[in-house]
């Protein structure tokens, strides 16, 4: 059975978006498929491998997936499969020359901490053109960093960028530029976060990239305006803004992740890029294939997927509460982590064969994957098909409505939390993966916590079993009764928005075997008086956002 606590890998939803972001099709239940110009990739997610010129390599580490993104990125670059080599000793990945001879070295990390280690302490091995590379799925685009020493220089750009040609001899090296004002935080152009007061925002020209998450629920800005450097707009860049009004798209904008207006309840979009389309409020890529943004203020209680769309992105429809009826047109084959998420009124009707929509519930065509759950269905006890397998991100959140979710016996996988502020919920579990104890869903080793249902908070104080190390996240979210909690000695990570909306806890005591508290931890504990923490323990800029708790070091 698998250990599902923190960053281990099943089958992760992430990783099925991965693939469908690189344009692999499912071409069988958990088998993935591209064709290159002169060869084929072969994902088996169930077995986590992948074939490519008829080697079998293993899906397994976090530095796997950076491989096969690596591989995708060259092929695509028109690099011929016979010159892209794994595992070309001492390289994790190598391009070769036509005739055979080594072009660049490869080394692969996972993104973040294990990344900058192979930086930090990489010495070079020989005179060849040697590189280090990361990348990561981050808000609907594939970011990705480099490192290229050549000619006795260390260089940034020159091997993966799409403006770059094969076998390429000039490098060059991105330049900060840091004569933006303060309240612009910009790193090689990117936008990484707005930290002014303004309810009008300038962008700076020659920013290209607006960074995901740079305006994160940022509730004074209601205009902005973008330059024509920009070429970027990254997921969730504007997401919960909700008194953003207006916003442009400039001409040269031709790269958007997952909506980036999501909870941007009003705005009116004016894009001037060829690469979109805008059209009553609805923002589709300029094939109108993929489907990036409804505004919610739309008054239309009735919607009609346009024949065209094949993809639905990920909170597309957020908080869209005027519908009661979205028709999913029978070209639609994917959908993002919930399309419809806080949608209260809405139905859903169903002409697509990738999907099945049961008893307010949508699947993958497979049932193996729940999805979605329609507010407006009227279903308040949900039994899951039983060969559901995967239960998806967010596909019940906010879903107060709901009295009982039953978790039948072929679940093996749990999306980060789909069930966050289902206030009213209670739990029943037949997964041997999983385990209720108390009314509190746990993995069956009972080393993660899942979710608190506020129905399992309402005691004095939660007290949490020993064997637990890392509390999922948004597992106590919507636990607006809970006034205190016993965290075990033992226990080593907080994951993001673990506690966000506990508004009657008062005091929280961190054990010093804790290695992690994410970002939006304690978000909105406005009741928080007392928060006592580590000293060894970093704390990230929005841990307490929202209150004003005294933090004393321990």
């Amino acid at each position: 059975m698998a250990d599902k606590t923190k960053d281990t890998l099943f089958i992760d939803m992430k990783y099925i978006i991965l693939y469908r972001k690189l344009g692999y099709d499912e071409i069988a239940p958990d088998v993935f498929e591209y064709r290159y110009d002169d060869t084929d990739i072969t994902i088996y997610s169930e077995e986590q491998r992948f074939e490519f010129k008829g080697e079998s390599y293993p899906l397994l580490q976090y530095k796997d997936f950076v491989l096969l993104e690596a591989i995708d990125r060259l092929l695509k670059k028109g690099y011929p499969a016979a010159t892209v080599s794994l595992n070309y000793y001492p390289y994790d990945l190598a391009i070769l020359q036509e005739n055979g001879a080594l072009y660049c070295g490869i080394y692969a990390a996972a993104w973040g901490k294990e990344y900058n280690a192979l930086v930090s302490g990489f010495i070079r091995k020989n005179d060849n053109i040697e590189c280090l590379y990361t990348s990561q799925l981050s808000g609907g685009l594939v970011d990705y960093q480099s490192k290229i020493f050549a000619y006795g220089q260390e260089f940034y750009i020159g091997i993966f960028e799409k403006t770059i040609s094969r076998y390429n001899r000039i490098f060059s090296t991105a330049c900060d530029n840091n004569n933006y004002p303060d309240e612009f935080s910009v790193k090689n152009g990117e936008l990484l976060k707005y930290l002014g007061n303004d309810s009008v925002v300038h962008i700076p020209e020659g920013i290209t990239r607006v960074g995901t998450g740079a305006f994160w629920n940022n509730l004074r800005i209601e205009k902005v305006i973008l330059p024509e450097s920009v070429t970027c707009i990254c997921g969730d860049a504007f997401v919960y803004c909700e008194n953003l009004k207006e916003v442009n798209i400039p001409k040269g904008v031709s790269e958007m992740g997952d909506d980036p207006f999501a909870g941007c309840l009003s705005i009116e979009i004016d894009n001037r890029s060829p690469y979109f389309i805008c059209e009553d409020g609805v923002l589709f890529d300029n094939k109108k294939k993929f489907l990036i943004h409804y505004t919610a203020s739309k008054p239309d209680t009735e919607y009609i997927i346009p024949e065209t769309v094949t993809w639905i992105g990920k909170h597309s429809f957020y908080k869209c509460v005027n519908l009661r009826v979205v028709t999913i047109t029978n070209n639609v084959k994917f959908m993002g982590n919930n399309a419809f998420s806080d949608c209260r009124n809405i139905k859903l009707v169903n002409q697509s064969d990738y999907f099945h929509y049961i008893d307010g519930v949508l699947y993958d065509k497979n049932m193996t994957t729940c999805m979605h759950y329609s507010m407006g269905s009227g279903v308040n006890i949900v039994k899951l098909a039983d060969t559901v397998r995967t239960i998806g991100r967010n596909c019940f959140w906010n879903c107060d409505m709901i009295d009982k979710i039953i978790i039948p016996a072929s679940v093996r996988q749990i999306g980060y939390n789909p069930f966050a502020n289902c206030k009213n919920v209670v739990l029943e579990n037949h997964s041997p993966y999983y385990a209720v104890v108390d009314g509190i869903l746990y993995d069956a080793t009972v080393k993660e916590m899942v979710y608190c249902p506020p129905t399992a908070a309402k005691k004095d104080e939660v007290v949490i079993p020993k064997t637990v190390i890392n509390i999922g996240r948004s597992a106590f979210t919507g636990c607006d009764t809970l006034k205190a909690i016993a965290l075990p000695n033992g226990l080593k990570f907080l994951s993001r928005s673990s506690f966000s909306g506990c508004t009657a806890l008062k005091e929280i005591r961190i054990p010093q075997s804790v290695e992690e508290i994410a970002d939006w931890c304690f978000n909105g504990c406005t009741s928080l008086e007392r928060a006592y923490i580590p000293k060894h323990i970093k704390l990230l800029p929005n841990t307490f956002n929202g209150c004003n708790a005294e933090i004393i070091r321990i």
